[in-house]
């Protein structure tokens, strides 16, 4: 129940942010999403002020560390398949399980940072989150898609 508030802003904020969606910039946009995935954590975590100082600069820095490395791994990646000898095919192969690989070893790098400041029934709590968070942006965007 204390979940519903946080939905009811998160909804209203992409609601109200796609009707502007025109007039705004992509980075504008992608900051109301950030916004919105800030406090649909926090309150789906259960954060507390403190935590939340804490937290948040861990969490931030990680996502960038991740996205750079799968944007390394990516920069190739539009190449056609078609195109690829099946040398290059394995190593487009191998390639992505070394960015696997790498993603796993930040992430337990991070969750162990994460878990002196958080519990780990709320880092669970935060993937779970996460996916959620991300199933009602996508419901999101296909319902304003069907609008237009």
């Amino acid at each position: 129940m204390k979940r519903l508030p946080f939905i009811l802003l998160f909804l209203c904020t992409l609601t109200f942010g796609s009707t502007a969606a025109l007039a705004q910039s992509g980075r504008s946009q992608d900051k109301n999403v950030e916004a919105a995935k800030v406090a649909f954590l926090t309150d789906e975590m259960g954060l507390t002020a403190e935590q939340s100082q804490k937290f948040w600069p861990l969490y931030n820095e990680y996502e960038a560390k991740r996205r750079e490395l799968v944007r390394s791994y990516r920069s190739g990646y539009r190449q056609d398949v078609d195109a690829l000898s099946d040398q290059e095919a394995k190593a487009r192969l191998d390639g992505m399980f070394n960015t696997r690989e790498k993603e796993l070893e930040l992430e337990k790098e991070y969750v162990a940072r994460y878990q002196r400041v958080i519990s780990s029934n709320q880092i669970i709590k935060l993937y779970r989150s996460e996916r959620e968070f991300t199933k009602l942006l996508l419901k999101k965007l296909e319902a304003n898609n069907k609008a237009q």
